[in-house]
Parts: structure tokens; sequence; C-alpha cells
């Protein structure tokens, strides 16, 4: 696949390298291979190696026959026979679109990108899907999109992480760091460029050593440790004099900044016109616009005034007709700064006018998202008020009704006592019909108050799921977004129907906290794992337990155990069968509760888990009916093994057999 040759601020990947062989050597060869392939996925592997190492002009037109071979072998439907040629269909489109951002035609580029997306996308092809999205990131870079983009360029890193591309990490490492230095984090930046660097020295990448070290010493200037910057730019001058690049205007642009930084501003001249005349010849005109900034920076620091206006204001006319804000900002400040010191006023103000507008165009979008942000927080926490407000009041009239049918019950008592003792046997046999009413009238009532405990369980499982929801909605993840939606649906479908019921399946239990774990996996990103272990004695089709009683204890494992560790949790839920008891335990690996605690405090965080407490009260009231003991034990591991944190429940759990 042809790798994205965008510029942004001339930081970018160099693009070629060669060893001893020669590139049109290389060539002939793989034509001579080409010419002789009796199978079409022989030629498009060929195909696909000239690509990255032809000239401009002729890359494109071995794209071409890529694309023609490879859509003649794709079909209707992705089989293990055709797999391969939807990854050479794939990057066929990702290259075309290559091939037209290079001529700034970004909307085509786009266009291509999202095309080359979709196949990947059908054949399961994550790497290259992850390559055309870093370009679309890219692209929204230099249009001021930096809010998109970095959300882009965290779903690429997720991506290469787990493929395990190392250097598809380091590309993005590289490209946050960029964004970084921009917004003047430049610790930030230094620590994105740096893992760049070590995981390209890992895997032996010589290509991209020189622009590394370029950037690391542009942030140790930055950060006022000379010493350093200068050690890392003389590096990256050295490998790049040392080296061929093929033609890369990029690379001539960088070491042009690196002169610059040197006061040797007749060697920048010479850098930043190579770059200049590559750019025309490839018609780059983003490219184009970049070094004629560059020159006009130079000429400047040399107090040529007319020369460094005269290639201001090419760069301002090429970014206005490639309406892209960067590049007209960049243009208008440097105008602004050269009229102003040439006692233009007028000018000068019309630049810095034009400064001002494209910095609030560039600006302006991550206002929007912050605003949309706390409306939609404000929202929900009005609705969630709302809710706790009528929870309260259904039940202060629950434990009104309650006192009232106990006051009614001891009247009746006292009434019946007194016929008793005129009536004799049989008053007896009434105060005992009474009696048993009123056993029946105080069960019913402590099941409608479980009925009322498990429903309010439901909006405080609703606040941290579309929590999460809107996390994705910020962040302009449509498909994740969609993903929790439906598996949100799904279980908020199943809790509504076994709130209705006082028992549940096993089977059906265990397909709930499936759902359950599933979709917390899916918001925290697959930081944890989980493992369901059913007792091979327990019929989970013909033995009912009480829904939902092991689901607040998983809920404080991930949100106060697990959302504190550093590296990847596990929660285990067991249910055993000991004896006649059925037991359920669940088991965390995270930081534990004496942690959590002192995080707590850290934090000032005064949140408790109402799901817990409610679901002691539950267990209260079913083991008053099913006369069992029902304590529940909260343990500590880290107070019994100080090398094993995490918390372990257990408690016995009424069930019942059909």
């Amino acid at each position: 696949m042809k790798q994205n040759k965008i510029s942004f601020l001339f930081f970018f990947l160099f693009l070629s390298c060669y060893t001893a062989i020669s590139q049109q050597e290389m060539i002939d060869s793989l034509l001579k291979v080409k010419s002789h392939a009796q199978h079409d996925s022989v030629r498009c592997s060929v195909l696909d190696q000239l690509i990255e190492i032809a000239p401009e002009g002729e890359w494109q037109k071995y794209n071409e026959e890529l694309k023609l071979i490879s859509t003649k072998n794709i079909g209707n439907k992705v089989t293990p026979a055709n797999k391969v040629f939807y990854v050479y269909y794939a990057r066929s489109l990702h290259n075309q679109g290559i091939s037209y951002s290079e001529q700034s035609n970004d909307d085509k580029a786009v266009e291509f990108f999202r095309k080359s997306i979709e196949v990947c996308l059908k054949s399961g092809n994550k790497q290259d899907m992850a390559i055309s999205l870093q370009a679309i990131a890219q692209i929204d870079i230099r249009k001021g999109n930096t809010i998109t983009a970095l959300n882009q360029l965290y779903q690429c890193l997720k991506i290469f992480e787990e493929v395990h591309d190392e250097i598809g990490i380091a590309d993005v490492h590289l490209a946050i760091g960029d964004i970084s230095y921009m917004q003047q984090e430049y610790k930030k930046s230094l620590e994105h460029h740096e893992k760049s660097y070590q995981l390209y020295t890992k895997n032996n990448y010589n290509v991209a050593y020189s622009t590394v070290c370029y950037k690391i010493g542009v942030d140790y200037s930055e950060l006022k440790q000379y010493s350093k910057a200068l050690e890392y730019l003389q590096k990256s001058v050295d490998l790049a004099e040392s080296s061929e690049y093929g033609g890369n205007s990029v690379t001539y642009l960088n070491i042009s900044q690196i002169f610059i930084s040197q006061a040797k501003y007749d060697k920048a001249i010479e850098y930043a016109l190579k770059g200049l005349k590559i750019a025309e010849n490839n018609q780059n005109k983003v490219e184009i616009s970049h070094s004629n900034i560059l020159l006009s920076k130079i000429f400047k620091l040399q107090h040529k005034n007319a020369l460094a206006i005269s290639h201001a204001e090419k760069s301002l006319k090429i970014g206005q007709e490639i309406k892209h804000p960067v590049e007209i900002n960049m243009a208008a400040k440097q105008l602004y700064e050269i009229y102003k010191e040439t006692k233009q006023e007028l000018k000068a103000a019309e630049m810095h006018e034009l400064y001002i507008e494209t910095k609030n165009v560039i600006d302006n979008q991550e206002a929007k998202n912050a605003l949309l942000e706390q409306k939609l927080k404000y929202e929900y926490e009005k609705k969630e008020l709302i809710s706790q407000t009528e929870n309260e009041r259904i039940l202060a009239a629950l434990r009104a009704k309650n006192e009232k049918d106990n006051l009614v019950k001891n009247i009746w008592l006292i009434v019946f006592a007194a016929i008793l003792l005129l009536l004799g046997v049989s008053a007896y046999f009434l105060y005992k019909n009474i009696k048993q009413k009123s056993i029946i009238t105080t069960q019913k009532n402590n099941l409608l108050k479980q009925k009322l405990l498990v429903s309010q369980m439901n909006p405080h499982f609703i606040f941290n799921s579309l929590n999460a929801i809107q996390n994705y909605i910020f962040k302009q993840d449509s498909l994740k977004a969609g993903t929790y939606l439906t598996q949100f649906s799904e279980l908020i479908r199943m809790i509504l129907d076994f709130s209705r019921k006082d028992y549940i399946s096993v089977e059906s239990e265990i397909k709930l906290l499936n759902n359950y774990f599933e979709l917390q996996q899916l918001r925290f990103e697959g930081k944890f794992d989980y493992i369901i272990t059913v007792n091979d004695q327990i019929d989970q089709e013909s033995i009912y337990i009480p829904p939902m009683l092991a689901q607040p204890f998983i809920e404080n494992a991930l949100e106060h155990g697990l959302f504190y560790k550093e590296g990847k949790g596990k929660v285990e839920v067991r249910l055993l069968l000991e004896g006649n008891q059925l037991i359920y335990e669940i088991e965390d690996n995270g930081v534990g509760i004496e942690e959590t605690i002192k995080l707590k405090k850290k934090l000032n965080s005064s949140y408790e888990s109402l799901g817990t407490l409610i679901t002691r009260e539950r267990m209260h009231t079913l083991t008053y009916e099913e006369k069992h003991k029902g304590e529940i034990k909260i343990i500590d591991k880290k107070k019994i093994n100080p090398n094993d944190p995490g918390v372990k429940v257990r408690f016995i759990v009424p069930f019942k057999t059909v």
C-alpha cells in the first residue's frame, strides 16, 4: 500500500529508502517476475511492490493495473480463495486517495479512503483499514479538525495494537506528537515522538530516523534544552544527507528547517527551493504552500522583505484556493508580521484580521463540542434527578401503606382476641383464618418491595451506560456508538422483562450477565476479561434464582476495582453448589477496597453504590421469607495475600427447582 505523503507543518515520514541495489534495477527485476507470473495473485503482489518504489507518475499506472486485476477476482462475496484480492482492491482504492491528496483534492481523497475502509471492513482487513483512517486523520488535521483527527488516530492506535503492528503504532504516536506540538504541549509532544523513535529503532525502520530525530530536536528546543536539541538536529541532518529520498519535497523542507535553526540561511534556501521544485512537479499544492511560507521566513530573517512578502502572498493565494484554514492562517500571520515590521499598517491590519478569523475557525470546533457536552450532561443529570425523586416518592408511599396495613392488622387482632374470649372454639378458628390472611398480605407486600428494588436498579445502571454512549458521541465514533446502543437496548429489554419476575432460570441469568459483560467490555475498550463458571451439578434450565443479585457487585468490581487498575483486569463469576446451598462468588483482581477508599479520598469522591445497598435489602427480604442465613461476605484479598489484590464477594442464593 502506498504510504500517505500528506505533510503537516513539514512534519511527516520519509517515504523512500534504498539498499545497495538501485531503484531501477529493483523495478526491472519485479517487472520481469510479473511478465512470467501465471497467477493473478502473484501479479497483484508484484504490482503492490512496484507501487511502493516506482517514481511519481509511474506508480499510478501500476495502481490502475492492480485495481483492474483485483476487481476482476473479488466476486460478490468474501471467500478464503478471493480474500487476498479484497486486500489488493482496498489498497488500490487507498492509493487513488493518496494521488488525489497529493493534488490537494481532499474531498476526492477522503472519498477513496472511505471506499478502501468499506472493503477492509467487508474482508476483515483491520491493518489496511487503520492506514486509510490515518490518512483521513491527516487531512482533518490540515483542515483544522483537530478533535476529529485525534479520535481517528486513537482508533488507529487501538487497531495497530490489536494486530501488533509496531510501525503503525509508531506512526500514530508521531502524528499525535505533532498535534501536541501545535497545541504548545511540548512535553507531551516529546513523549509521543520518543515513543515513535523507540519503536522505529526496535524494528530497524531506518526510513523514519531522520524525521523523528528532527522532531525530537525541535521539542527539546522549545523546552529550552538546547544541547539535546542540537544533538538530535545534527543527527537528523547527517541521516538525511547520507540517504537517497527519491524526490520527496517534505524531506528537503525538514532539512531546510534544521538549517534555519542553525542560522545557515543559504543552505536553508537551497533545500527549500529543492522542496518547492519537487512539489511543483507533483502539483502538490499543500507542499507548494509550505515551501513558499518557509522561503518567506528565511528571507524575512535576512531582511529581504520584498522576497519575503512575495513568497508569503503565493502561500496565501494557494491556501485560499484549496480552502485550508491552517495554510491561510500561517500565511496571514507571516504577512502580518512583515507588514507590521515595514510600517504598512493598513495591510498589517487586514492580515491580522484574516489571521484571527482563520484561528477562530480552527478553534471553533472544540468550543462547539465543549458546549454540546455540557448541554447533554446537564439534560441527563436533570432527568436522573427527576427519576431519583420519583423513586423516593414511591418508596415513601409504600412505607405509608405498610404502616397503615400493620395498624389495621393490629386492630383486627385485638377485636378477634376479644371475640376469642367470648366465643371460644369458634372464635379460635376465625382467628386462625384472619392470621393466615395477615401472613399472605405481609408476603405480598414483601414481594412488591422486592420488585420495586429490582426496578430501582435499572436507572442506576442506565446512568453508567448512557454516560459511555455519550462519550462515544463526543468522540464522533458512530460505529461504536451504534454497536453500544444495540447491545444496550437488548440488555434493557432483558432487565425490564426480568424485573416483572420473582425468579428466573440460571440459564437466563447467565445470558443476562454475558450481555452485561460484553456491553461493559465495549465501554471499557477491552480493559478487562471475564469468566462465568456454573457448577456442572446445577441444572441451568430447572433451577430458578432471583434476578440480578450479582450485577451490583460486578458493577463495583468494574467501576471501583478495575477502573483504577493499571493494565488488564479480570472478573470471575462463579455459581457453585455446596451441599444443598447455591453460592454466588464474584472475584476481581482490581486495586482492592483499601486502595479504592484512598483514591476516593484523594479525588474527593462521595459516591456510594446504591445497587449494593439495594441488593443487601433484597437479600434481607428474601432470606426472611426462605428462613435461611443471608450474610454477604466481602473480602479484601490483599489483607490475606499482599501480592493478590482485589475483592471477593460470596453469598448464599435462594433458589427453586421447577
